[in-house]
């Protein structure tokens, strides 16, 4: 029985009761076609999308938009160098703006709906061209026939009232950087001159909440060895009027902030109890706002089958503030990464060879996982910085995903069972909408 022999031999091993449960839940999903029994062992997992044979029709979905090369924190562990990336204070102008807007309208083909994500650096130190590509997308949209969706990561620092009120007018969706308490928060993201950050932004995102109120307001967690409890960061960070708190792992190669195994273990064992929390809470139906949960129960919940780590290459670029193209913002100005520009549009045959190299199914270790369409290798960045390989799969993080996943799986069985519309509300979904492939 495919998938599912998985589930029951390696998630729900020696808990007879949550295997009968299980079983039940189960043949639901075969039910609704998302999982289905086979009895040929070679057949076992369901079939892969392949690599796509021709790239110069698929649409560019979303971009993110470089706008400065600079930021006005010292972050102990910014991957991007204090947000230079190599080639400190670019600038994009609304020039080049706005030839990224006519490449992302003309290169999403009949697409009905596009997203620009603004991005930095500090996006905000750049407020002339961020204020000009909303309203110049937005026009743009409109004669293209497009919806166009707009998201800022910040780092809350550089907000002021008439800015917030814009953000608010444009249904701008917002993620501010902020990493729990104020003592955790400080450590490791100072200003420039090498003050706190924390009560600067802390202050800012009050008034945020009170001002932006028509699209959501998250937050994400750098999770850094030594790390802050992460209950008492998510209720902090949820007090302060967040929608929703993301958990990520730093990505370094410095041991003095890297995760080590035993810190991923107690990073694992804190997940299960916010996992918990979130569970207890959905029941009674009310959210908690642990988006690492609830993202991976929209995925199970509409039946993910990916064949790549993300969308990066896919329908996913980054636009450098001089126009080049990239293949995600984690890889800005880094030429072996560069896909072209805005001007003379993607390089396709690049494009295509790195999305047959990053197929889950040239990735020996994970052709046969059976996480393969849920996980499929990972971050590619990330493999980068630790494999030293963009194209390995992120092998540091094996065991950690199966355990993360069986937390998943026991959740979205307890929710299923005894209050399903609540997964149908999260996925943005019905029932009838579920798919399988």
């Amino acid at each position: 029985m495919g998938d599912t022999t998985i589930i029951e031999e390696e998630a729900l091993k020696n808990e007879t009761l949550l295997q009968n449960k299980f079983t039940e839940i189960s043949n639901e999903f075969r039910k609704m076609e998302i999982l289905s029994y086979e009895t040929d062992y070679s057949k076992r997992f369901s079939s892969t999308p392949g690599a796509p044979e021709e790239t110069e029709k698929m649409p560019v979905k979303t971009l993110v938009f470089h706008l400065v090369n600079e930021c006005n924190l010292r972050c102990t562990y910014c991957y991007a160098g204090d947000g230079e990336y190599g080639v400190p204070q670019k600038y994009m102008t609304m020039e080049t703006a706005d030839h990224a807007i006519q490449f992302l309208m003309e290169n999403s083909f009949g697409e009905d709906t596009v997203n620009i994500v603004l991005f930095g650096g500090e996006p905000l130190l750049n407020w002339k061209t961020l204020k000009h590509v909303v309203e110049k997308a937005t026009e743009e949209g409109r004669k293209w026939g497009k919806q166009v969706g707009f998201s800022l990561t910040t780092n809350g620092t550089k907000m002021n009232t008439e800015q917030m009120t814009f953000l608010h007018h444009h249904n701008v969706m917002v993620s501010v950087s902020m990493d729990g308490t104020k003592e955790a928060h400080d450590r490791y993201r100072p200003m420039a001159g090498g003050q706190g950050s924390y009560d600067r932004v802390s202050k800012n995102v009050e008034k945020l909440m009170d001002i932006h109120t028509s699209a959501p307001i998250g937050t994400r967690v750098t999770v850094v060895k030594d790390f802050e409890k992460l209950e008492k960061s998510l209720k902090h960070l949820l007090s302060k009027g967040f929608y929703e708190v993301g958990f990520a792992p730093v990505t370094e190669t410095n041991m003095q902030l890297a995760l080590n195994e035993d810190d991923l273990f107690e990073l694992l064992r804190q997940f299960e109890e916010l996992s918990e929390l979130f569970v207890e809470h959905a029941l009674k139906n009310e959210y908690i706002g642990f988006s690492n949960l609830t993202n991976l129960l929209k995925e199970l919940h509409t039946g993910t089958n990916k064949a790549y780590g993300c969308g990066a290459g896919l329908g996913f670029f980054a636009v450098s503030p001089d126009g080049g193209l990239f293949l995600c913002h984690r890889f800005n100005e880094n030429e072996e990464f560069r896909m072209g520009d805005i001007y003379f549009g993607i390089d396709q045959k690049k494009r295509k060879q790195m999305l047959e190299d990053l197929h889950v199914d040239n990735k020996s270790t994970c052709k046969s996982c059976s996480l393969k369409h849920i996980c499929s290798g990972g971050c590619y960045y990330e493999a980068m910085e630790r494999q030293g390989d963009y194209r390995k799969p992120n092998a540091h993080y094996c065991n950690w995903m199966h355990e993360w996943i069986t937390i998943g799986l026991k959740a979205y069985v307890k929710i299923l069972r005894h209050n399903p519309t609540f997964l149908d509300k999260i996925s943005g979904t019905t029932k009838e909408r579920c798919i399988s492939n």
